[in-house]
């Protein structure tokens, strides 16, 4: 038995997924092992690592494979384009004394290295909400929180089985699901530290973003109406709202001249805080790349919740946007 295993979905073998591997082998602590879990034959070889191959199946599924030949008692979980901090399980493991945590997460912000697009797509996450700012940035306190995404985050092995893991039909989403598992009926904890601390890239292109915040849209409209208690939350509403107020108001406005000047402030009032977005990015190289960036992630997103909203399931791999090729 080993205190942590830490699983890895992936496609194949990539940069990325080095580069994890060689941070996960410099941690403090070293009661752990790796369990990559890829679609491809790999002939390569790590530390610690064993290899599980499978084939084209969803992340959900690979996780729980590898969950099923783990021999740890607390799972990690880590996307590929991320890498850990040498104190990352260090810092996670004191957490687990209380019996009544089941999870922890940590942030996972933005890679020194980052191309200069990576930092535009990361400071729009960074700086869209109050609610997912310690995501992507470190904060300065522990919370208690009741979701989290599996790009970093520690699951004790006993809770997970118990409510049987990720469920399979998810082809995305399926963190919201484990974590409104763990905390609605299990009635436990999930522990946010930002001290367990991640490196995880953005998004490369315009396209792969876009794609994202469609996705992320359309996953929590569709878990509003499934699990309210963790997704009922206004913020999740705003973007869909503004979008629905964008076709609306313009049409109003030609045959009401009242709705035309409420839609006129209500462009300033949106262009002013776009303008406020960009000055908290403090660089004005910055500047109007996020306000531009930030525009097309709220319509997108909006665009995306209410597809999720009225899908009545769309859990097929062709409704997630991040797969097509």
């Amino acid at each position: 038995m080993v205190k942590f295993s830490i699983i890895i979905p992936t496609r194949k073998i990539n940069d990325y997924l080095k580069n994890c591997i060689n941070n996960i082998l410099k941690q403090t602590y070293d009661d752990y092992e790796i369990i990559i879990v890829t679609e491809a034959d790999e002939n390569e070889e790590f530390d610690k690592t064993r290899i599980l191959r499978v084939g084209r199946i969803s992340p959900a599924i690979k996780r729980n494979k590898g969950v099923e030949i783990s021999k740890g008692d607390i799972i990690v979980f880590i996307d590929d384009d991320a890498y850990p901090e040498k104190d990352w399980l260090e810092n996670a493991i004191k957490h687990f004394k209380n019996k009544n945590i089941a999870a922890v997460g940590g942030p996972g912000i933005m890679p020194p290295e980052s191309t200069f697009f990576q930092k535009i797509s990361g400071l729009v996450y960074e700086l869209s909400s109050k609610n997912t700012y310690y995501r992507y940035r470190k904060g300065n306190k522990v919370l208690e929180i009741d979701d989290y995404p599996t790009f970093n985050l520690f699951v004790r092995k006993e809770d997970f089985n118990n409510v049987n893991g990720f469920n399979s039909k998810y082809w995305g989403g399926e963190d919201t699901q484990l974590c409104y598992s763990l905390t609605q009926k299990l009635n436990k904890k999930i522990i946010y530290d930002p001290d367990v601390l991640v490196y995880h890239h953005r998004r490369e292109k315009l396209t792969q973003h876009l794609k994202q915040s469609l996705f992320w849209g359309m996953w929590r409209g569709f878990f509003v109406k499934n699990f309210r208690e963790t997704s009922l939350k206004i913020s999740f509403f705003i973007p869909s709202l503004f979008l629905i107020w964008l076709i609306l108001g313009a049409i109003g406005s030609f045959f009401n001249g009242i709705i035309f000047n409420i839609f006129v402030l209500s462009l300033i009032i949106y262009l002013v805080y776009l303008i406020y977005i960009g000055f908290k990015t403090k660089n004005l190289k910055y500047f109007f790349p996020v306000m531009f960036l930030s525009f097309l992630t709220h319509i997108t997103y909006g665009f995306g919740f209410i597809k999720g909203l009225l899908s009545k399931e769309p859990t097929k791999k062709t409704f997630n946007p991040s797969d097509k090729k």
